[in-house]
């Protein structure tokens, strides 16, 4: 089972041959929209953090952002 924590979103947007993901000030980038956001959860975060989709802002594709996801916790992961 797992909680979502109290977080900001984490915003992506498409960029050269991948994803950026920005969360609290840091980016991260990956092949996949999920996996910049997954980077970045952690590096924010810690390695006990799952991304669960989320839906886009009615202003976020005016912004260039193609995707949200929440943080999540793991319980149960060492």
């Amino acid at each position: 089972m797992s909680t979502v924590l109290n977080a900001s979103s984490i915003r992506v947007s498409a960029a050269m041959g991948g994803y950026v993901a920005t969360l609290r000030g840091k980016r991260a980038t990956g092949a996949t929209h999920r996996e910049a956001a997954l980077t970045v959860a952690r590096q924010v975060y810690g390695p006990k953090v799952n991304v669960r989709s989320d839906y886009l802002r009615d202003a976020d594709p005016l912004a260039g952002i193609q995707y949200r996801y929440h943080i999540t916790h793991q319980r149960g992961v060492a």
